[in-house]
């Protein structure tokens, strides 16, 4: 029988999924031709059929170094068993032949930039894409490609023209729709990404990503109408498709629970598998070199935080390193920043794939992640293993889900014990408040009550948490303390035209003339902090509590009220406000926050015995202390570097409340 005969049965038995009859024959085949390409293919087939997944790979890799026939079927199935065995290297060359063999499908090109942009390669990438768009400008698909691959590099302009395009071609496509949504979120034009979303919802009414953008987004314009039924809408749809992605960061708003909060990250993380370079074993030396990965090196929340962390680190004990992808704004803060590093590396233009390669060259021997799941983030790098060792810290309160991250840095209010099994990583808790402070933040001369924009008289109840965080149970809240407090007023972030006037509608609703929402413009920090003294109680925001914003109050010399909730990110003003030395200001319900929100309101010598001993202890609290928390973190990283070294996996551990 000939070896074609041989492989044509070979073929009828897994057709009728008889895979070891099938396997069989393909081997009858390889005993007379080692290097029968097909027949190579078609075992490779069978063992990722099997679940082999570790004997299909080096059969695809021998049947494409064999001498495989030049019939772009041959190619077409050796792509796509790549594709199955997430190996994008090889599924990129498979598409490259078939792409030589057929050189005018638009489709085949399309999925060679797909592959290449898998593998981390974007200039050839983006060369596929633009060939595709050359044959075809009417392709689809090839424009949501190239527009995704645009966004990964921060050319949003032109992403957002491709993306247009896509919709433009294809209105019925709802992966097109979703992935505009996206970059509009991204760019902060709130409104028409809801626009987006809702088309891809009306497409497919289940998309979970489509679902979770809209109820997104709807929090970020305050836009509360059928919010429940969204929100069961959501739900329904996740537990009807458990494979669907969600960003953990969407959900923060809804439920900070950490048990599901982990799932949901686990799932988002499983798009990011570990793909290794080459193991860097870690080695002894003078300094441990850190390395801080960020895109938030600017005039923002992460770097007034820690804008007193990178200079002071012990220059006898470690060398600090930044990976910056984020865009250089020009302000002294990005300035005072970038001062703080022996070396700060600009990698904006680079792929992961590139940024993994740069980090893992430059030796790091600790990798900080300050990103984890917000927007704009890169931390997927990870994934990579660049560095011996991985740490989150800081902006995304909560697990990132992934086997590539060793170790998350909290405090014991954040995860208290027991509470461990809830995160993917190994937990360090530092002996005080998790949050690092600048000690150094500016603070203006305050304004006049007037020229903030409040009235002369009457009490000022403030929230400046950014409004997706206000749910609509939380604000019932509000506008019954306002009710109880004649003369009372509330202080908010101005957002925009929209935001100010659904929440005027929400108070009206309730009962609360619109002119007692005061909306607070955007100023300089230094100015901000100086009209932030002028509240008399600052409002804090659940399941999602206020971060930055709950530092900026204290800083102020504001206090702060908290309702303590599940999770990290329900708890974090609770570790603040122990931190600064005032417990008291923690609740554990709803009903015992609004009743202390109302004593205070009611009690203004209660009220004002809690402003003074804030500001007895302002600059004595560990909140503030920022060379205690700089030299907590490099305690921190101290012991996992010595476990690394001595080829200990990563474990938590917690260090001692009296620092030395």
């Amino acid at each position: 029988m000939t070896p074609d005969a041989l492989l044509e049965l070979a073929r009828q038995r897994q057709a009728q999924s008889d895979l070891h009859a099938a396997d069989n024959f393909a081997c009858m085949v390889l005993e007379r031709d080692a290097d029968h390409g097909p027949a190579l293919l078609l075992r490779a087939q069978l063992a990722w059929q099997r679940g082999q997944v570790d004997l299909a790979v080096p059969l695809l890799v021998q049947a494409m170094q064999a001498k495989p026939p030049q019939a772009l079927a041959f190619w077409l199935e050796a792509a796509q068993l790549a594709q199955r065995l997430e190996q994008p290297a090889l599924s990129y060359t498979a598409y490259r032949h078939a792409c030589a063999l057929a050189p005018e499908n638009v489709l085949l090109w399309n999925q060679l930039g797909v592959q290449a942009q898998a593998m981390g390669d974007w200039e050839q990438a983006a060369h596929a894409y633009q060939h595709a768009l050359v044959l075809d400008e009417q392709q689809a698909f090839a424009h949501n490609n190239y527009a995704a691959l645009l966004q990964a590099q921060g050319d949003y302009p032109q992403a957002l023209k491709h993306f247009q395009r896509c919709v433009q071609l294809k209105p019925d496509y709802p992966i097109g729709w979703r992935n505009y949504g996206g970059l509009l979120q991204e760019v902060g034009q709130f409104e028409a990404a809801l626009h987006a979303y809702r088309q891809a919802c009306a497409l497919q009414a289940d998309y979970v990503e489509a679902l979770a953008g809209c109820m997104y987004m709807q929090l970020q314009l305050a836009d509360w109408r059928e919010l429940d039924q969204q929100e069961r809408a959501l739900r329904q749809a996740m537990a009807k498709a458990p494979q669907a992605r969600v960003s953990p960061f969407v959900l923060l708003s809804l439920d900070a629970n950490p048990a599901r909060q982990l799932a949901v990250a686990r799932q988002w993380s499983s798009q990011f598998p570990t793909q290794a370079l080459p193991t860097r074993q870690p080695t002894q030396r003078a300094r441990i070199r850190l390395g801080y990965l960020g895109g938030d090196f600017f005039s923002h929340a992460t770097s007034w935080l820690t804008a007193g962390l990178f200079a002071a680190h012990r220059r006898d004990a470690f060398e600090v390193w930044g990976y910056d992808y984020g865009p250089d704004d020009g302000s002294a803060l990005r300035s005072r920043v970038s001062a703080g590093f022996d070396r700060l590396v600009s990698v904006s233009t680079l792929s992961q794939h590139a940024l993994a390669e740069r980090i893992r060259a430059d030796e790091i021997d600790i990798l900080i992640d300050l990103k984890g799941w917000t927007r704009a983030t890169r931390c997927d790098v990870l994934a990579w293993r660049p560095a011996p060792v991985q740490v989150h810290y800081l902006a995304y309160p909560g697990s990132l889900g992934a086997s590539w991250c060793d170790y998350l840095l909290a405090d014991h209010t954040l995860i208290p014990s027991g509470e461990e099994q809830h995160y993917q990583e190994a937990i360090v808790r530092l002996p005080t408040c998790y949050q690092i402070n600048d000690r150094a933040r500016a603070m203006a001369s305050p304004p006049s009550r007037q020229a903030a924009g409040l009235p002369e008289q009457g009490f000022v109840f403030c929230c400046f948490n950014q409004h997706y965080k206000i749910l609509p149970g939380l604000f019932d809240i509000w506008m019954q303390l306002l009710h109880a407090t004649p003369g009372s007023v509330l202080w908010l972030m101005d957002m925009g035209a929209g935001n100010r006037t659904r929440l005027c509608h929400e108070a009206q609703r309730r009962g609360i003339g619109q002119e007692r929402l005061i909306f607070a413009p955007a100023l300089p920090q230094a100015e901000h902090l100086a009209r932030l003294s002028l509240a008399d109680l600052v409002l804090d925001t659940l399941p999602y509590n206020a971060h930055t914003t709950a530092s900026d109050a204290l800083w102020a010399g504001v206090p702060l009220l908290s309702c303590q909730g599940e999770g990290f990110a329900s708890r974090v003003a609770a570790s603040c406000l122990h931190a600064v030395g005032l417990p008291e200001l923690i609740t554990h319900s709803l009903p015992e926050y609004r009743a202390m929100a109302l004593q205070l309101a009611q009690h203004p010598t209660k009220l004002q015995a809690l402003r003074e001993k804030l500001a007895h202890q302002r600059l004595s609290c560990a909140l503030f202390d920022t060379a205690a928390s700089v030299a907590a973190l490099e305690q921190a990283y101290a012991i996992m570097w010595q476990r690394a070294l001595a080829g200990q996996a990563a474990a938590g551990f917690d260090l001692p409340e009296a620092l030395s």
